[in-house]
């Protein structure tokens, strides 16, 4: 049972110790201050519970500006990757434009990143895949 780590008006994020998974549920607008805020509080939990899995729960997610989604690279996606991150699930969003800003935040540093990465409709795919050894 996943406990609750923190929450904010537009993100709840919370930490399953036993699975060593992070779920984040995106509702809501924010501000780039907040988004900004808010992830790095998910990073700073993946590095505190020695995270394994990511689930970014981004069905209502709100609009991801430009500027953060180099943000997003270099301060969420680099330091959880070195953290020992190996699985990335993305729940996708119901609005298109904020999937292809989703899209283009994970192509980005694909390359360089040390964790897998997937999409999928939903949660509970993701969750199923996060149980199977990696390949």
């Amino acid at each position: 049972m996943p406990m609750i780590y923190q929450e904010f008006p537009f993100l709840k994020i919370e930490v399953e110790e036993k699975n060593a998974t992070i779920i984040m549920t995106w509702k809501g607008t924010f501000t780039s201050a907040q988004y900004r805020e808010a992830t790095k509080a998910c990073v700073a939990a993946v590095k505190q519970f020695k995270l394994k899995n990511w689930l970014a729960d981004t069905r209502h997610i709100d609009e991801i500006k430009p500027e953060d989604q180099d943000w997003t690279n270099e301060n969420v996606l680099f330091p959880i990757s070195d953290a020992g991150m190996e699985k990335v699930a993305i729940v996708i969003p119901e609005s298109v434009y904020n999937h292809l800003a989703i899209s283009a935040i994970m192509v980005k540093g694909k390359s360089q990143f040390k964790f897998d990465s997937r999409y999928f409709v939903y949660k509970e795919e993701a969750l199923e895949w996060f149980r199977k050894p990696r390949s």
